[in-house]
């Protein structure tokens, strides 16, 4: 090396050693403390997750644990609502003004229910790469105006689970129209058996008569004339699935005493032999399933008079709030808990269907599942196109009152009424 090259380089190094020594210097010479910054970006980021599936068993917190070891940067701070007071707990929240980094709603009613609280409640995740990994149709319920607001979970269907091993035995095929379903009903009650064990918790019914409602075409454009007033209670395809399902208690397809039982008696009677189907969806079959498995169990649409449609039921979908201080790290975690893989272990386990596209899962059940909810005229689980929460429970409550003895034409007065009502509260 020749003699100026030498001098070049202890130059360069003497600029290195002043640069190094500056940066702990203030801007007037005097000295700063690196340390705190620098254990400040040592700390992970806290997201807070609120959700109603943080149960006991829950797989979630081991998904959770999974997501902070591939993610050490972040830390996830749980809230767990319970399920009965989760749209009480979320709106107290909101109104109060507390935290929410991330958050559970269950149905596309508690979407709009939280929006129509806060308009700009959710944080826009249009053109995160990893919402191409869902099923069109998954991400339709928190898509407004072409922009995407949040991500589905695991996607199920509604209706009726029946008891194979009592079907094979008895020699009864499962039915596909509603002349057909009349027929086995009275078939299993000539033998002793309840048909159906419905049940009276409110939340119930509505998996028999939301699928007669689908059936006869209540899809999202009926739902939006409801509102709107362009449709009235009154409607044919209203009554037609109120007067079916009153129609199934009349004739003594339930429990005598139906309105004074829980949904784990229901399960009960079809554990025990007492009775052949149970009206709810196929998030209860890994639970049935468990605990007779002596016994063959499977799924049903509640068919129709002309056509049967399969209900695309959504179990959550994961929001971000609007006021995360930390949107890009609240990405990764619904692209992780949403995502593919755990997208397939959860469906495995929950005998459900992924909204992720491409996943696969070794199970027959789920197989089954995916042939109903991935149809081409699948829809949206009615009453979940109702366009808050508030309504559609207001809805419900009048139609069971009508199962339970309220005449036809009160029943529907008031089911107008409040959608009236909610209309001029917009």
């Amino acid at each position: 090396m020749k003699g100026n090259d030498y001098t070049r380089g202890w130059i360069a190094l003497c600029a290195l050693f002043m640069l190094f020594a500056l940066s702990g210097c203030g801007a007037a010479g005097e000295a700063v403390d690196m340390s705190a910054s620098k254990k400040e970006r040592s700390e992970p980021v806290v997201l807070r997750y609120s959700s109603f599936q943080m149960d006991s068993g829950s797989a979630y917190f081991e998904w959770i644990a999974e997501f902070e070891r591939h993610n050490p940067d972040i830390k996830i701070d749980v809230d767990y609502i319970e399920n009965a007071n989760y749209m009480t707990g979320l709106k107290m929240r909101l109104l109060g003004g507390e935290r929410m980094d991330v958050f559970d709603v269950w149905s596309s009613s508690l979407f709009e229910e939280v929006r129509r609280i806060e308009p700009n409640a959710y944080l826009d995740i249009s053109g995160s790469p990893f919402l191409d990994d869902f099923h069109p149709a998954s991400l339709a319920p928190v898509t407004i105006g072409g922009k995407v607001y949040g991500v589905p979970g695991l996607m199920h269907t509604s209706g009726l689970i029946y008891n194979k091993s009592m079907f094979e035995r008895l020699g009864l095929e499962v039915p596909v129209s509603w002349d057909e379903f009349l027929i086995v009903c009275e078939e299993l009650r000539s033998r002793g058996i309840v048909p159906v064990a419905l049940n009276s918790e409110w939340w119930v019914p509505q998996f028999l008569f939301g699928s007669m409602m689908s059936n006869n075409g209540a899809d999202a454009a009926w739902t939006d004339k409801l509102e709107s007033g362009e449709a009235r209670a009154n409607d044919p395809i209203l009554i037609d699935a109120m007067m079916k399902t009153k129609e199934i208690i009349d004739r003594g397809y339930v429990p005598s005493d139906w309105q004074r039982n829980k949904h784990e008696q229901s399960k009960e009677m079809l554990f025990r032999g007492e009775a052949a189907m149970i009206v709810t969806g196929t998030w209860d079959l890994p639970n049935v399933i468990s605990r007779s498995p002596d016994q063959k169990f499977e799924f049903m649409m509640v068919p129709g008079e002309d056509r049967t449609v399969p209900n695309l039921n959504i179990g959550s979908y994961k929001v971000i709030s609007s006021g995360t201080d930390h949107p890009e790290e609240a990405k990764r975690f619904l692209a992780f808990m949403n995502g593919r893989e755990m997208q397939q272990q959860g469906a495995r386990t929950m005998l459900a269907v992924p909204s992720a596209k491409d996943a696969i899962v070794d199970e027959p059940i789920v197989d089954k599942i995916s042939s109903f909810v991935l149809r081409r005229d699948a829809v949206i689980y009615w009453p979940h196109t109702i366009s808050t929460e508030s309504l559609q429970v207001a809805i419900l409550e009048q139609v069971n009152a009508y199962l339970a003895g309220q005449d036809l034409e009160s029943t529907l007065s008031a089911i107008q009424d409040e959608v009236d009502r909610d209309r001029v509260a917009r």
